[in-house]
């Protein structure tokens, strides 16, 4: 009997069975009928869209990995934003001012013992808002905009990656919401771990690595002690730093042990802290942090999990600055699932480093000799007013 699965879950020697189904009710589902033979099969399929397949167990050689679970999940296929970036990016840099300033507030009381949620619901379902209008607000915010205290602009980061990627996997608002506030609070701990630790400008001593890990525990043990909480929020947040493999802290979970919410943030933490300025390390390319992330795959997380982030987010994701073959420079506007290399660009710099007037918006999968060279480091991208940049996106797009 022919199964169902991911098609991040396909190996070569699985054998592919066509069912039948109709193409126009199921456009994502890959039905070429026969033995997949090798990698480079799979990720052809997989750059050609599909996101589905259904495999036969008796013909075939080998059985697929573990599937995600995900309680919640209904399919991998981001709805299309209800309102433009530019008309979004207002809103959205207002909800995350308010939250990252609230984030310090809250932070910070929970050093003298005191841990309150209510006054963070409305800034949680703010977040959760933007996200439903257009994720590529937020998640565009979370890169460009920079602040000096990173632990709280962190918390509302990892609270935007993990709303806007369990959308695309189809949770529902309720359980964004839980998510959501499991997210600005995951490291509500290190708050209880000394200020010289916790900001120290360069690599932590082993014995000074033990007792950040017990932020995890001090965390989900500060929210467990308030009154009427929901148990996905404790588990969330207290779950961040555990791993697929069993090597995780602070219970050293494993595989399904790990909640669903657990999983998700421990891919938005990983993202953003990979991503992120730090006063001893300038930020990862976000297309270096993702690829190293790639290779953490079935280790950190399960088969599947961050490949589907990384679909979500786009190798290069929108708000990124990047030089073009043609020898200009852009920034990303739109992300494309399918084609990942080949996002939309917003041209703004020519080769000589003038400014191009109006700016340009370029879809790459229809001009496949124009290709990106690279992601463009703060050094090289200081002339380039990003959020400036988004906010006047041309309507026509190339």
């Amino acid at each position: 009997m022919p199964l169902l699965v991911s098609v991040n879950n396909l190996r070569p020697g699985m054998y592919i069975v066509n069912t039948g189904a109709s193409w126009l009710e199921h456009p994502y589902l890959y039905t070429k009928e026969g033995l997949i033979r090798s990698q480079a099969e799979i990720a052809e399929i997989i750059n050609q869209g599909f996101s589905e397949a259904y495999y036969d167990p008796d013909q075939s050689a080998i059985q697929p990995e573990e599937k995600i679970s995900l309680e919640g999940v209904r399919n991998s296929l981001a709805a299309p934003p209800s309102v433009s970036l530019p008309e979004e990016l207002g809103a959205a840099e207002d909800a995350y001012t308010e939250c990252v300033n609230h984030a310090k507030s809250f932070m910070l009381e929970a050093r003298t013992g005191k841990v309150e949620l209510e006054s963070s619901r409305p800034l949680v379902c703010s977040i959760i808002d933007s996200v439903n209008r257009n994720a590529d607000a937020m998640t565009s915010l979370a890169k460009i905009k920079h602040y000096d205290e990173y632990t709280f602009a962190h918390c509302v980061n990892v609270t935007i990656f993990s709303v806007a990627f369990a959308k695309y996997l189809g949770f529902s608002n309720d359980q964004l919401y839980l998510l959501g506030m499991a997210g600005l609070f995951h490291d509500l701990g290190k708050m209880m771990v000394p200020v010289e630790i916790l900001n120290a400008p360069r690599r932590l001593t082993d014995e000074e690595f033990a007792v950040i890990k017990r932020h995890a525990r001090l965390g989900a043990d500060a929210l467990a002690g308030v009154k009427g909480i929901e148990k996905e929020i404790i588990e969330g947040a207290g779950q961040h730093h555990e791993r697929h493999d069993g090597t995780g802290y602070p219970d050293g979970l494993c595989g399904t042990g790990i909640s669903p919410f657990g999983r998700i943030i421990s891919v938005a933490d990983c993202y953003d802290a990979l991503s992120a300025k730090r006063v001893y390390k300038d930020p990862m390319p976000p297309a270096k942090a993702l690829s190293l992330m790639y290779e953490m795959r079935g280790v950190a997380w399960a088969p599947g999990l961050v490949e589907h982030f990384i679909k979500m987010i786009g190798i290069y994701p929108v708000g990124t600055p990047v030089a073009l073959t043609s020898g200009f420079k852009g920034v990303i506007a739109k992300a494309n699932p399918t084609q990942p290399l080949h996002p939309v660009a917003v041209v703004v710099k020519s080769p000589n480093g003038k400014g191009i007037s109006p700016p340009r918006a370029i879809d790459l999968a229809k001009h496949l000799d124009l290709k990106i060279t690279q992601p463009l480091a703060p050094s090289e991208a200081q002339d380039i007013d990003t959020l400036s940049v988004l906010k006047s996106m041309p309507e026509s797009i190339l």
